[in-house]
């Protein structure tokens, strides 16, 4: 069963912007093929966090300068984005989920936390299944289980787009639509802060990469599996999520055995919760590793 409080906001944390966080140790490892770039910040228990489609570790801004005062913080770019490699084949979710292991070996860790966001909390999921010697506790937000179950979804359009749109202000409108609140679309300052800090990305993800990402996430299947998740998990839902509403979010944490599931409510609580709301989604997380105990 899962545990299910709300949260208020305490102000309009949806009018921040976005901001690059400053870098700490980093370095690049061969694994599975691929060359993966990844930070260090802080010390403690290990934390992986794990980003989303066509995103890169600098959208963690919010979050590693917090969490790494209690953990031990690896953030990374996925296969195909940011300052990864390039994949030069299709692969799945599972083929991700096998990529961190290799990084959590070459950093040589045994057991990790592990927090993913969007197609990261897909790549989490399966780490869960796959890997649950390795895995302390698990955090989960803006999540689905069986993508593949449904006939349409926004990844087709945004993969469609992001392959014929060459200046890329339809790609980023398709995107802000879904994975932004309304809080934050109507602070045009917030806006134009955001699509500068995207646009000015020195890695940016081709049209190639972003449809073999779109792909694995549109074949993205766990929900049969999930009973098999050993770990202490929560599952965190944004109220005003269009990509992935509360209630998808909520049959994630039905299907984990034990799991808790977290609704947060109010002005900012979209898709990007780390972004829009980062002290309460900082909050939350620290709170259910143990942190502030």
């Amino acid at each position: 069963m899962s545990n299910e409080p709300t949260m208020q906001p305490p102000g309009e944390q949806g009018a921040q912007a976005v901001e690059p966080h400053v870098s700490g140790t980093q370095g690049v490892v061969g694994v599975n093929g691929q060359q993966l770039y990844y930070e260090v910040h802080g010390s403690g228990a290990p934390l992986v966090l794990v980003m989303g489609i066509g995103y890169d570790a600098t959208l963690w801004a919010q979050q590693v300068p917090t969490l790494s005062q209690h953990y031990r913080v690896i953030v990374f770019d996925n296969r195909d984005s940011g300052r990864s490699s390039r994949a030069s084949r299709s692969y799945s979710i599972a083929d991700m989920a096998d990529d961190i292991v290799g990084l959590l070996d070459a950093l040589n860790i045994g057991r990790t936390h592990l927090l993913g966001i969007s197609m990261g909390a897909m790549i989490a999921q399966e780490f869960a299944i796959r890997h649950p010697e390795r895995l302390d506790r698990l955090i989960l937000t803006g999540t689905a289980a069986c993508t593949a179950r449904a006939q349409f979804d926004a990844i087709q359009s945004w993969a469609f787009v992001k392959t014929h749109d060459a200046e890329g202000l339809s790609f980023a409108s398709q995107q802000f639509v879904w994975l932004f609140s309304d809080d934050f679309l109507r602070n045009e300052h917030a806006v134009a802060q955001t699509l500068e800090m995207l646009g000015s990305n020195p890695h940016p993800v081709g049209a190639d990469a972003y449809r073999r990402q779109a792909d694995a996430y549109l074949a993205h299947d766990t929900l049969d599996r999930l009973g098999d998740v050993l770990a202490p998990t929560l599952v965190v839902a944004g109220e005003r999520d269009r990509l992935t509403p509360p209630w998808t979010c909520r049959e994630v944490a039905d299907a984990i055995p034990d799991s808790c599931f977290v609704v947060v409510e109010g002005p900012g609580a979209s898709h990007v919760l780390p972004l829009e709301r980062p002290d309460d989604f900082n909050t939350l997380v620290l709170d259910f590793l143990g942190a502030t105990q």
